[in-house]
């Protein structure tokens, strides 16, 4: 009997591991694809149409936790962010840390500009439903002067 449950515990272990494995994967998927997605949008219907859309909180690039913003390439500045308006062109962004001290705008910034097929910014962060901080991971990618940006929790 002690046998089987050791293996019932030992499957269930697997199977929460390869579950949790899966969601994250899922998740980085979704963040990529919306990444993609926007680009596609702004370059289709322009930076006035495609904005908006990004900054409407009823429209298909703001779900579940997933939103997208995008920023100048430069400056790190927000140009959009249909969650908290507020943050658009707020300079005072690139100074902002998290609580290991890590510049998140300007870790976003470095990775738009050193990895011109996306790359992952990480950084610590209140998670909005939980209110404990949890890890975000962010894909951004460069697309012209502009950096687009979709994260999640882990």
């Amino acid at each position: 009997m002690k046998t089987l449950m050791r293996l019932f515990v030992s499957a269930m272990t697997m199977l929460c591991l390869t579950t949790g494995l899966a969601q994250a994967q899922d998740k980085a998927a979704i963040s990529k694809e919306l990444v993609d997605k926007a680009i596609t949008l702004y370059d289709e219907v322009g930076q006035d149409k495609s904005f908006a859309t990004f900054n409407d909180k009823n429209s298909e690039f703001v779900f579940d936790e997933y939103y997208v913003i995008v920023a100048d390439g430069e400056k790190g500045t927000f140009l959009t962010h249909a969650i908290n308006p507020k943050l658009i062109n707020n300079p005072k962004l690139w100074d902002l840390q998290d609580v290991n001290s890590k510049f998140i705008i300007r870790g976003m910034v470095e990775t738009g500009k050193t990895s011109p097929d996306g790359g992952w910014s990480n950084y610590t962060w209140t998670h909005p439903e939980t209110k404990k901080l949890a890890e975000k991971k962010t894909w951004v990618k460069a697309h012209g002067d502009k950096i687009f940006m979709v994260g999640y929790y882990e």
